[in-house]
């Protein structure tokens, strides 16, 4: 009997073997120089050809790498101590080739290189305790003589960089729970007409000081879950968007819960749309903590010709022209709730701004419940009566307004929720403090 139990032991051992494919058995090598990208990239083929499991990364230390492809029915998960780094060579980031899946030419900032770039994948996991660094210190260099209020950092390049440091189009069933996310070179994540999204316990940290880090970024993607991630951002924390230009049919971004995580943002908390994008629906929000954003809420579309931005549709650099007239859909946002937030801007606490140039359907059924709001600015809404901003429900919620915490000035037209339709107060409390 006794035998017959080791036995049986050992060939539960060697099953469960066979479904852990541990890096350092195909050559990686922690030793903080070594390029492993070769190595982690024969382990997760070799994973998802076999059927799929677990791609170990053994904790203990820093397994430089370049661009990874995540593949069907992978789990790439980090031990604790167990970090991957990006390599500082931005040549041997390959750049996205022609794709069936979304319009490559058409990415933001032009910029086709990811850390980590999965398409068209099934049941794709990064887990675990470790560390994913994206090392933006090796991208960046310090501007001479920046005056006060002046960027003190820039990208060494637009184009020749990690724009993002994850990005997944066109998965399903997507999980990043557990890890850590250092310095990221842009985006920290983005997803990208996903279905099933699953983003847990995950913790992001963007240096202060280098542009465009975003946390965590979903676009045109359906059934997604956030909870319990700490995410500092040097730009947006949460961004939900649905853009027309990079998918290949728009699909609206829909059934999204976040909750129980704490925010810090340069720019917004929580974002909401941006030039051109289509629809936003059924979103609950709960359970969030921002200690610092610029601005707290944001429903954004800012307008078509703005040359600061070097994104499509904004920007028709290196011939990219724009859709055909009429092609491009309206945008507009449904059934988002909000509840129990604590949140402090430096602006305004919630801020609807619609450019004239952009064609908009309806912003409606949004309802704020049991959230205390501290800002420099009442809420704002720069909005058309042919936008129907309509249907707003606040209901046990404080705005602590105080001018101090602004750099802006308050405008008379900000005043009031001009060209609102059917807004409900509930135990709305207003405590301005002196600007003096």
């Amino acid at each position: 009997m006794k035998r017959l139990t080791m036995v049986l032991a050992a060939a539960c051992g060697l099953c469960a073997g066979a479904r852990t494919f541990d890096v350092t058995a195909y050559g990686a090598k922690p030793d903080g120089a070594t390029d492993n990208t070769a190595a982690i990239q024969k382990a997760i083929d070799a994973c998802s050809a076999a059927g799929g499991g677990q791609v170990l990364v053994p904790g203990g230390g820093t397994y430089i790498t370049y661009t990874l492809n995540l593949k069907n029915n992978v789990d790439l998960h980090l031990d604790r101590g167990a970090t991957l780094k990006g390599g500082e060579d931005p040549l041997k980031y390959p750049e996205f080739p022609h794709s069936e899946h979304w319009n490559v030419e058409r990415v933001p900032r032009f910029n086709k290189r990811a850390m980590f770039y999965t398409v068209a994948q099934t049941n794709v996991a990064i887990t675990g305790n470790g560390t994913i660094d994206g090392n933006a210190d090796g991208f960046h260099v310090a501007v001479p003589n920046a005056k006060p209020g002046q960027p003190k950092f820039k990208r060494k390049s637009d184009t020749l960089i990690t724009g993002r440091c994850m990005l997944f189009v066109a998965c399903t069933d997507v999980r990043v729970d557990d890890i850590f996310i250092y310095h990221p070179c842009g985006w920290c994540t983005w997803f990208l007409d996903c279905d099933r999204v699953q983003c847990r316990g995950v913790r992001i940290e963007c240096h202060p000081q280098y542009p465009n880090g975003d946390g965590l970024h979903f676009g045109g993607c359906r059934d997604v879950t956030v909870s319990d991630c700490i995410i500092h951002s040097q730009d947006d924390s949460l961004i939900i968007r649905t853009h027309q230009e990079q998918m290949k049919k728009p699909r609206p971004c829909e059934r999204v819960t976040i909750q129980n995580c704490v925010l810090s943002a340069n720019q917004s908390a929580i974002r909401f749309g941006w030039t051109e994008d289509y629809a936003m629906r059924d979103v609950v929000i709960s359970g969030i903590v921002c200690q610092h954003s610029r601005l707290g809420v944001q429903f954004n579309l800012p307008p078509n010709n703005d040359e600061y931005h070097i994104d499509p549709p904004r920007d028709r650099k290196n011939g990219i022209l724009p859709p055909p007239a009429g092609t491009v859909l309206p945008f507009s946002v449904e059934n988002v709730q909000f509840s129990n937030m604590i949140m402090c801007s430096d602006n305004a606490p919630i801020q609807v701004s619609i450019a004239d140039t952009e064609k908009v359907d309806f912003i409606r059924n949004i309802s704020f419940s049991n959230c205390r709001f501290t800002g420099g600015l009442p809420p704002v809404f720069r909005v058309r009566p042919q936008d129907n901003v309509r249907d707003w429900r606040f209901s046990d919620v404080t705005f602590t307004v105080d001018p101090k915490r602004s750099h802006q000035k308050l405008r008379l037209e900000d005043l009031g929720f001009r060209n609102c339709r059917n807004f409900t107060f509930d135990n709305v409390v207003w405590d301005w403090k002196s600007a003096d």
